[in-house]
Order: C-alpha cells, then sequence, then structure tokens
C-alpha cells in the first residue's frame, strides 16, 4: 500500500471519530506483524510508553489483540473490522440519545423542550468542516416550508449528493417546497444533475463560485470551500448561518436578476454534451413607436404617383418606386426600423458558436482554422484568410453570398459574416468587429468581408 493510500486510510479513520496517534496505531498494526510497543513507537514516532499505554486501551475497545508472548506483542485487526466497530459505537451512541430525548419529552423536561425563547434580533453564526455545514443544511432543509433557492458552485452538488442533505431536499420538494437551482455546469459536474428529481429548477451561470441556501426568505447559509480536492474531507470549510429576514429580502431581489440572466438547464447541458445551443436567440427589432413609422410609411406611398401594373401595395426608396423584381420585403421591415442584416448576424453569431463548440476536440489553432477553411470553400463560401493565429483578422474572398445580387441578397452576406464572427468569440474568448464588406456584382471584382480582432501580423492562407 502506497503511503498516500496510507494517509488517506488514517485521515477516513479520524473523520470517524478515532484519535489521530490511535488512527495511525490502527494503520501500522494492520500493515506489519504483531509487534512489541517499543517497535510500535518507533515506526510511528511516540514513545514506547505513549504506545504501550495506547495499545492497552485499544485492546480494551477491541481494536486491537495481545499475544501471550514475554515480552507482550500486539496484534492489529483488519481495517474493514475497525470500521464495523467504530460504527457500532456510532450507532449505539445514537440509539442513547435517541432514549434520552424520548424519555424527557414523555417526563417534567418537556415543556423545557419546547420552550421558545422571545425573537432575537439579526444573527450571524460561524460553522466549520463540511461535516458540519452539511449537517446543518440538512437541519435547514428539513425546516422549509414554502422555498428553497440553492446556490451550487463549482463542485457544490457533489457535496450535496455525498451528504443527507440532498435527501431532506427530495423530502422538501415532496412537501410541496418550490426548489431552485442556480450552478456553473461544466463536463464533470453535469452527470450530477442529470437524476435530480424533474420538479426542481436548475439554471446554468457561467464562472459561478457561490455556495449556500437560502430557505422561505428568512434563512441562509453561505459557505466557502478551501480544498482544492472536490473529494477531499473539507475540513477547513468555512461558513456563515445568517438569521436576518432583511438580509435575506436584500440578497433574494439580487438572485432574482442572477436567475433572470441563467440558462437552462436543458439548453446548457445541450452545450456542453452535444455541442448545440438550443436556448432562445434573443434580437433587438429597433426602438421608437412602430405605429408612427407605419403610418409615415403609408402617407408617403399614398401620395406618390402609382404605378403602371403595379400592385395595390408596393414602397418607395428615396422618392423612387422599388420594382417588383427588388427586395420589397426587407424595405418594409426597413421601414419600420427592423435591420435584417442585424438579424442575419445575430443568427450567424449563434451558429458560429455552435460550430465552434462541435470542434472543441481540435486543440491546435492552426489544424482548427485548416479545417474550417476546407469546409467553408468546399461548401462555395469562398476563400478564409486568416493573420495571425490565433487571428488577428479574419478575410473571406469570393463570398458571393449574396449570387451576385447584393441588392436581394446581400443581407446573406452578413449571415457569413455573423458565423464567422461566432466562430472566433466561441474559439478564442474575444470580441470582434465588421472592418470591410465589398459586395460587386459586374463580375470584374469579387465580393469580400473581412473582420478584426486581436493578435499576431502573421498571415497565412487556409
Amino acid at each position: 500500500m502506497s503511503s498516500n493510500e496510507s494517509l488517506d486510510v488514517i485521515e477516513r479513520l479520524i473523520e470517524c471519530g478515532l484519535e489521530p496517534k490511535r488512527a495511525r496505531i490502527v494503520m501500522d498494526l494492520a500493515t506489519h506483524p504483531p509487534s512489541k510497543a517499543s517497535e510500535v513507537g518507533k515506526r510511528i514516532g511516540i514513545t514506547r510508553m505513549d504506545a504501550y499505554n495506547s495499545l492497552r486501551k485499544m485492546q480494551e475497545l477491541g481494536l486491537v489483540k495481545a499475544t501471550l508472548d514475554k515480552p507482550m506483542r500486539f496484534q492489529g485487526i483488519r481495517i474493514e473490522e475497525v470500521f464495523a466497530l467504530l460504527i457500532q459505537r456510532s450507532e449505539m451512541d445514537l440509539r442513547r440519545m435517541q432514549e434520552h430525548l424520548d424519555a424527557m419529552k414523555e417526563g417534567e423536561q418537556a415543556a423545557l423542550l419546547s420552550y421558545n425563547a422571545p425573537e432575537a434580533e439579526a444573527n450571524f453564526s460561524v460553522l466549520k468542516d463540511r461535516h458540519s455545514i452539511m449537517a446543518n443544511l440538512q437541519s435547514i432543509l428539513n425546516e422549509a416550508e414554502n422555498n428553497v433557492w440553492m446556490l451550487l458552485g463549482n463542485w457544490g452538488i457533489l457535496h450535496l449528493k455525498r451528504s443527507g442533505a440532498y435527501e431532506a431536499l427530495i423530502e422538501a420538494v415532496n412537501r410541496g417546497v418550490k426548489v431552485r437551482i442556480s450552478s456553473s455546469l461544466n463536463e464533470k459536474t453535469v452527470k450530477f444533475f442529470d437524476d435530480i428529481d424533474e420538479r426542481i429548477e436548475i439554471r446554468h451561470h457561467e464562472h459561478f463560485t457561490i455556495q449556500g441556501i437560502y430557505v422561505d426568505d428568512e434563512l441562509g447559509l453561505q459557505f466557502i470551500n478551501t480544498d482544492e480536492n472536490p473529494t477531499g474531507r473539507g475540513k477547513n470549510d468555512t461558513a456563515l448561518l445568517i438569521e436576518s429576514k432583511g438580509f435575506i429580502e436584500a440578497h433574494a431581489e439580487l438572485m432574482n436578476i442572477q436567475w433572470a440572466a441563467g440558462t437552462s438547464y436543458r439548453a446548457a447541458r445541450a452545450r456542453l454534451i452535444e455541442g448545440s445551443i438550443i436556448e432562445p436567440l434573443n434580437l433587438t427589432l429597433g426602438d421608437g413607436s412602430y405605429y408612427e413609422r407605419l403610418k409615415h410609411s403609408l402617407e408617403e406611398n399614398r401620395l406618390k404617383t402609382e404605378i403602371p401594373n403595379a400592385p395595390n401595395a408596393f414602397l418607395r426608396k428615396a422618392g423612387e418606386p422599388i420594382p417588383s423584381k427588388g427586395n420589397p420585403e426587407a424595405a418594409a421591415l426597413v421601414s419600420l426600423g427592423i435591420d435584417l442584416n442585424e438579424v442575419l448576424s445575430a443568427v450567424g453569431r449563434r451558429i458560429g458558436q455552435e460550430l465552434a463548440g462541435k470542434w472543441n476536440g481540435v486543440e491546435s489553432d492552426e489544424d482548427f482554422w485548416s479545417h474550417l477553411g476546407n469546409e467553408w470553400n468546399q461548401l462555395g463560401m469562398g476563400q478564409i484568410i486568416t493573420k495571425g493565429m490565433p487571428p488577428r483578422s479574419v478575410l473571406v474572398q469570393n463570398g458571393a453570398a449574396c449570387g451576385g445580387k447584393p441588392t436581394i441578397g446581400g443581407m446573406f452576406c452578413h449571415l457569413d459574416e455573423g458565423i464567422l464572427q461566432g466562430i472566433v468569440m466561441e474559439r478564442h474568448n474575444i470580441k470582434v468587429m465588421s472592418k470591410e464588406r465589398v459586395c460587386t456584382s459586374d463580375g470584374l471584382d469579387t465580393c469580400h468581408f473581412e473582420i478584426e480582432c486581436q493578435s499576431s501580423p502573421t498571415e497565412s492562407v487556409v
């Protein structure tokens, strides 16, 4: 057994209530033949007399055995048997405590047990150790009546499921308590959310590290996990127990704002597992009074000279009629303040983010852009030229998304441009902007557009 494995067993024994010195003795005798007290003392770094006294007390507890040799030798028992003895002792202690409580409830102390002290002012208490924190969390959940708001940053869901607090949470849901969880999902923790009761609403927040719980707008518990190992014991974890209705109400306002900005669990999971972005795409379609814009547009059209053989409804631009072979639908939207170019750019950015997410397995930026350039060219979308790696700018030549008709199809260039913007934003986590867009239809020049970001100036063609 390695030293790390031995230390892990010792830590678990200590956590189960065994004194550190006795835990080291148990581990030592479990991995050595029967030994004298002096030999045990030398191996674990204590005096012979200290080792002898500890071994005799442990013998009385059944944790070690003694031989009839002269001098006496001590023999360890299996680690599994040690844990079984500790469990039996704990169960006996729990039964004894329950018996005392039942006796007090039936005796003269019953009135004292149910006595409620006068309501005090706001109270803040500090808790130590993850086991103590989770025990308090379980108690808080057992008393929940209306709503529970849990904040589970990083590995909070793992710690919750490893404790009895999770069962208390499900029992609260069964009682009709509304439960909401704000968390930060990743590829390693998403599996712990898959089997959570569907009555619990979960939302994902990027870079979310807060840990805590707020119950019935009256009680809160905020805690900090200091152990870097998510499966550690959490001996140094600290929590603040808050009993202040005013504080909780003020904090609830911030949580409501945060909740509204979160992503649904279904959408966050789809993005993590499948690389798909399925949350709604929110767009701003201009501002001002749409009624006034429509009224103004209709009045202008009514006053203009009608076009021979024109349909009943038509639009004009700069005083000139728009031919029916043009793009009256787009012009109609523009007259209402709705820019289709911006709409398609936003849709393109969403598509680009999803594409970049699906190619996360390509670690090298050069390979990523080479693969993208080939795919882009094969689809007839033009040739991609990057400057720098990660790219400082991305130029697309021979795009021809408009089909040679920029007046009608120019908006589709914005779609392609948006796709590239989304890819750069998702892949390199940097902001991008449109630098130049040239649409031609005379056959002499090529349509091209360029987006600009931050990187080195080296140029490469992919």
